[in-house]
């Protein structure tokens, strides 16, 4: 994906889990750090002790109104 990051313009929210052994936090970083460079918005968030998949309550709700605000402001027509 890095390899490809310059021509990506789509507003991008990055939500990883901060014990993702699938993929590492570090390349949720490295793709944020990289769309900021090129100034696309971007936001990152980091659910302490979640893996890949978000698991607890409050980390998933916070997850979908993230998601859910995200839409809204780039989305929503």
């Amino acid at each position: 994906a890095m390899r490809y990051v310059g021509q990506v313009a789509t507003p991008t929210l990055v939500l990883h889990g901060g014990n993702d052994t699938r993929v590492p936090v570090s390349q949720g970083w490295e793709m944020y750090n990289a769309l900021k460079t090129i100034g696309v918005p971007t936001k990152m968030v980091v659910y302490p002790r979640e893996p890949h998949g978000i698991g607890e309550y409050h980390h998933q709700r916070d997850l979908l109104e993230r998601a859910l605000g995200w839409f809204d402001q780039y989305v929503k027509g």
